[in-house]
Order: structure tokens, then C-alpha cells, then sequence
């Protein structure tokens, strides 16, 4: 049971980062298009902000992706590469789940550094 609570964990970490750093309409239009449990998990907590929160930098990015679980950050991103991991983990679920057309807004609305950590390997 360990491994799909760090799964969740760590799902939920990437899609919060997403859902804030992405503008309102475009993070509602995400939203809309998930499957009914990932749309929980999306929304959860979600506060709607007038302009998208700011990262721009790849490591600057990586440290908002792990501060969105305090248990998470110590523990299930012990580095930046468990991090990165696990952001283009949950990016890959994205790209089979959406339309390219979508999921292209998704990476389009993400600073060109950050874009940049997807094609990494």
C-alpha cells in the first residue's frame, strides 16, 4: 500500500503545480478534460488566482513541484531527479490522456526552461 500512496502523493504534487503555474482558463479547461477521480485530486484545494503563479527556471520549477506535499518533499522527491521523474511521469500520463491539441496548450502555457526538463532523459 506504500508504493500507491507515494503514487498519489506524488500525482497530486505535479498536477497542483501544474493547475497554479498555468493561467485560470486554461487550468479549468485541464480540468475539464481529466477523468472523474483526477479531476478530485486536480481541484482539491484549488483557489482561482487572477494571474498564474510565476516559475520560470527548471530547478526553480522542481522545488514548486515537491513544495506541494510537505511529506512528499522530504520523502518522495529526496532529489531534483526523483522530482523531474515524476513530473514527466505525470506529463506522459497527460500526453496519452488528452488531445495534442491540449496537451500542447498544457506545454505551451510552461516557461521554455521547464518545457525543456520533458526531453531530458
Amino acid at each position: 500500500m506504500q508504493n500507491r500512496a507515494q503514487a498519489g502523493r506524488i500525482f497530486r504534487a505535479v498536477l497542483h503545480a501544474l493547475r497554479d503555474r498555468i493561467p485560470a482558463e486554461k487550468a479549468a479547461h485541464l480540468g475539464a478534460q481529466l477523468p472523474i477521480i483526477w479531476k478530485g485530486i486536480y481541484f482539491d484545494g484549488y483557489k482561482v488566482r487572477r494571474e498564474p503563479i510565476v516559475v520560470r527556471h527548471a530547478q526553480d520549477w522542481l522545488v514548486f513541484v515537491a513544495s506541494y506535499d510537505a511529506f512528499a518533499e522530504g520523502h518522495d522527491f529526496p532529489t531534483a531527479e526523483h522530482t523531474r521523474r515524476a513530473f514527466m511521469g505525470v506529463m506522459n500520463a497527460l500526453e496519452e490522456l488528452l488531445s495534442p491539441g491540449q496537451y500542447s496548450q498544457v506545454v505551451d502555457a510552461l516557461h521554455t526552461d521547464i518545457q525543456e526538463l520533458l526531453y531530458v532523459h
